[in-house]
């Protein structure tokens, strides 16, 4: 099984052919599988259960879309949900129960399974190479995969995606001039238009969306804190300098490992920065949660409440 490790250290999964050609026979295949040892992707593609069992959601995705690109060959390039995944860019409220590819040889859509084969469209689209496999562009991928969510989510994708570096606002544009006069893609006009690329983190594109949706005055984004002498004591996710207010996601990631430390030491290290930002800017500090962003009026009504102080 040595040699089966190493495949799957280069490439997550193993074909029958390579399980046979490491000594493997179609026996043994069907007994692994029946025994829970391996796991069948679909036919003729497996992965050990071990490694399966420590993937999250996205990465078990990927893997699922890797085989499934090699069973249907070089007509198809990953696209959608499956190429945000693909070009590693952060998913939130994406289904992935499906895997999304886009036909290139111009035949028309289908759904064989669980692969939903779309249609190219007019002009040919600018594919990458990611990790051996050919995906559509990061930007129209995005697009498409976002035209199928509640626009929270929507928004949230966009603006992953102009986190990630994977492309610039520029070329989303392009991409959406390109596509927008396909089935409800003028619903993301607007959230293209909004979208940005400060948010640090799902979450904080959550919290940008609540409160332009509360019609809250915008906050400023990643606003540096320095000392006198210039250096930086921290960089804060929001702030309204006319309320004197600060706001940060305070999620659990912050506080397991910041730079290396302990769990304790995180949280220390984090409550003498957010000490010296409120001596140096005098401005007080709201700290939200997920369950702060999943209660909008509740939030809103509380920074408001903090704004009527502050006036």
């Amino acid at each position: 099984m040595r040699s089966l490790r190493a495949v799957t250290k280069r490439a997550g999964l193993f074909a029958r052919a390579e399980a046979l050609e490491a000594g493997c026979t179609i026996n043994d295949i069907r007994t692994a599988v029946r025994h829970g040892e391996w796991r069948r992707l679909r036919k003729g593609a497996y992965v050990f259960a071990d490694e399966w069992a420590s993937l999250d959601a996205p990465a078990r995705h990927w893997l699922r879309t890797r085989a499934a690109v090699q069973a249907l060959g070089d007509d198809v390039a990953v696209s959608h949900a499956s190429g945000v995944i693909g070009h590693g860019i952060d998913d939130w409220r994406l289904d992935l129960s499906r895997i999304h590819v886009t036909r290139l040889d111009r035949r028309s859509g289908r759904i064989v399974g669980d692969v939903v084969q779309h249609e190219c469209g007019k002009a040919d689209p600018d594919v990458r190479v990611v990790a051996g496999i050919r995906v559509l562009e990061p930007q129209r991928c995005v697009l498409e995969a976002a035209v199928h969510l509640d626009r929270e989510a929507a928004f949230c994708l966009l603006e992953s995606g102009l986190r990630s570096r994977r492309f610039d606002r520029t070329e989303l544009e392009e991409a959406y001039a390109a596509l927008h006069s396909r089935h409800r893609m003028g619903r993301l006009q607007p959230l293209v238009a909004m979208a940005g690329s400060r948010s640090g983190s799902v979450a904080e594109s959550r919290g940008s969306w609540i409160f332009d949706q509360a019609g809250l005055p915008a906050p400023e984004q990643q606003w540096e804190v320095l000392r006198a002498d210039g250096s930086l004591v921290g960089v804060v996710d929001w702030v309204w300098h006319e309320w004197r207010l600060i706001v940060e996601f305070d999620g659990k990631v912050k506080y397991s490992g910041r730079f290396g430390q302990t769990g304790p030491d995180a949280v220390f290290t984090e409550k003498r920065r957010e000490d010296e930002i409120r001596e140096l800017t005098g401005y007080r500090f709201l700290r939200l949660t997920w369950d702060d962003l999943d209660d909008p009026v509740r939030l809103v009504a509380r920074i408001r409440g903090m704004a009527r102080v502050a006036g």
